[in-house]
């Protein structure tokens, strides 16, 4: 009876899909071999006409197959996990029971349900679910196969423990059944009842890819990159920063469900074409900081070297930094490329900057030519948004031992800003750690932040709502920034001179005047040792203050673009009107000027600019 409802079904099928797969007798999974029965085989086949009958489908499928798997193998393989699991990464289908198979939540790698998520320490909150993440669900579902393989001792039932309900799988009673199934090295299991339906429909669909894979050529060629520098960020932020497309950035990051990135190991993934990738690396660098206001440290003291024939025809642009050589990297530069430039052993190298040889190198950053100094020429730091232990000790030139040392860290760990760090000498340990308020930074960044999570961008906006280049950008107590970017700010005209003068005060928070910025502090929430020198101003400080200080008058915003214009007119300035197809990273490549440098000199807050607008450009 049996066989001829099978014969009466098949034919039907024949009828209504002329295209007949060919489903084998034995399919392999690692090192199991899997035994269809008539019926089964006829499952299998059914299931591989669905999957094939809806073509857009399948090649979305190979698509992302093709873009994850490059990801997904070496996870797999650290964790001694078989390659053939690899199908199971955008696989949607999962037994919930012995009559119905479903579809887990979507988005979900792995098939993972949160009772699995949960034994592996995956995240799942209202900020963030990692089952959702692609390089989180897969460490997390390699571990879970890893560890239900001891369970089963068998690949096989392994499989099935992650695509079906843990009870089905005890109902089946697979443990027991499958325990005796070794031949040699082979496992033989037999699938001879329709109450496998999850395996059935799981070895249909690795037929097809397998069968399909190997002619499918995408059209334009795609690599995962994970961005680095996601924390405190929106989709709508990043996707403007890297000039992404906004929806494809957010159907691969459906983990993210808060507006703004958390304090957490995930990162955004951006899916880019490969031909983008050095793109994608530069304006990752310029985007570290970007939308954050910044303050001119004094440090690290940079001065160009005139005579490039050190480097003995090797390439490479060399640096006084903080007053020992260094070297800049440049793109597709790394620690290997910088000694062989330098002339000095990678090891040495390496050791110079507190870096590992496979480390990714900062493109624009000056790297140290010879060891570091015990302490900085100056006391103290305050930790901006941002910053490191490994950073700060570049930017005085501080060995990163010493600084551990100082500031009695065990270990190297994430900074809290506003801490107070020693540079020049241990803090005792009778003394607490400090922290020092800078409300006009910390709220300005935090607003900036809040503001741009709710800003719609996508790839059109960045020529459409482009900033004003002429926009005034105050730090008073608060800044606000609208959606047409303009700043609001909570006090009068009258008292726009006070506080263009009180910006150009604190503009010096970190350098050798943050000692008398920290006196100030004293009486508030910091005590500082008496025998300190917090005066000890260099010489390079003292005169950058007094250049600024004059280059910031008090006075109105119209009479400040007076002076701006008169300026422009001595020739200490170089005006740039901005074209199309023109950015500040191609505009501050082309004058050999920084980015931080055209955003303060022409008061921006979004690398986005108009046609037409004039630049304010420092000549060289």
């Amino acid at each position: 009876m049996n066989l001829l409802l099978g014969c009466w079904l098949n034919n039907s099928l024949l009828a209504a899909n002329p295209y007949n797969p060919v489903v084998p007798n034995e399919v392999k999974f690692a090192n199991v071999t899997f035994q269809l029965n008539d019926v089964t085989k006829y499952l299998v086949q059914a299931e591989m006409k669905d999957i094939l009958s809806n073509r857009q489908v399948l090649l979305n499928k190979l698509e992302k197959i093709s873009l994850f798997f490059p990801i997904v193998e070496p996870i797999l393989r650290e964790q001694g996990v078989p390659d053939d699991f690899r199908f199971l990464v955008n696989y949607d289908k999962f037994q919930s029971s012995i009559e119905r198979n479903g579809r887990p939540e979507a988005g979900v790698f792995w098939c993972l349900d949160r009772q699995k998520a949960e034994e592996v320490d995956l995240q799942m909150n209202a900020q963030i679910d990692e089952r959702k993440h692609l390089l989180m669900a897969t460490r997390g579902a390699a571990l879970c196969l890893k560890r239900n393989n001891v369970l089963y001792n068998n690949w096989g039932a392994t499989l099935y423990s992650l695509i079906a309900h843990k009870k089905i799988v005890n109902q089946l009673e697979v443990n027991r059944r499958w325990a005796n199934t070794r031949s040699n090295e082979n496992e033989y299991i037999a699938l001879d009842s329709p109450a496998y339906m999850a395996l059935l429909e799981f070895l249909a669909y690795k037929l097809v890819i397998e069968q399909e894979l190997p002619a499918y050529k995408p059209q334009v060629p795609k690599i995962v990159y994970e961005y680095p520098y996601s924390r405190a960020k929106s989709l709508n932020r990043i996707s403007a920063e890297l000039k992404t497309d906004l929806s494809v950035l957010t159907e691969y990051n459906q983990w993210l469900l808060a507006k703004t990135v958390p304090d957490t190991d995930c990162q955004v993934l951006v899916v880019i074409p490969i031909s983008r990738f050095n793109d994608i690396r530069v304006l990752t660098e310029l985007s570290k900081k970007s939308g954050i206001p910044t303050k001119d440290l004094g440090f690290p003291i940079l001065k160009k070297e005139n005579d490039q024939a050190k480097n003995k025809g090797k390439g490479g642009i060399f640096y006084q930094i903080n007053h020992l050589p260094g070297i800049q990297a440049e793109m597709c530069d790394n620690a290997v490329t910088l000694a062989y430039k330098a002339d000095i052993p990678l090891k040495k190298f390496v050791e110079y900057n507190d870096i590992k040889e496979n480390d990714l190198l900062q493109i624009g950053q000056v790297y140290y030519l010879e060891s570091k100094s015990a302490k900085a020429s100056v006391p103290f730091h305050v930790v901006r948004e941002g910053e490191t232990l490994w950073s700060i000790s570049h930017i005085y030139g501080v060995k990163l031992e010493n600084l551990l040392k100082n500031n009695r860290f065990e270990t190297i760990q994430r900074l809290q800003r506003g801490r107070v760090i020693w540079l020049q000498a241990a803090r005792p340990k009778n003394k607490p750690v400090e922290y020092i308020n800078m409300p006009d930074e910390l709220e300005a960044i935090d607003e900036i932040v809040r503001a741009e999570s709710n800003l719609e961008f996508n790839e059109d906006a960045l020529n459409k709502e482009p900033i004003k280049a002429d926009t005034v950008v105050l730090v008073e107590k608060e800044v606000v920034l609208a959606e047409k970017e303009k700043v609001a700010i909570k006090e009068s005209k009258k008292d726009t001179g006070k506080e263009i003068a009180q910006e150009t005060k604190t503009q010096e928070l970190n350098s050798a005047a943050l000692a008398q910025e920290i006196r100030k502090e004293e009486t508030k929430n910091l005590n500082l040792p008496n025998n300190v020198d917090i005066k000890a101003d260099t010489p390079q400080v003292q005169k950058k203050q007094e250049t600024e200080s004059k280059a910031t008058p008090a006075t109105s915003p119209e009479r400040t673009n007076t002076v701006k214009n008169k300026t422009i007119e001595q020739g200490n300035f170089l005006n740039h009107t901005v074209k199309k197809d023109d950015t500040l990273f191609k505009i501050s490549v082309n004058y050999n000027v920084t980015l931080e440098e055209l955003w303060r000199l022409n008061n921006l807050t979004s690398n986005i600019v108009e046609v037409g607008v004039i630049l304010k450009i420092r000549r060289l």
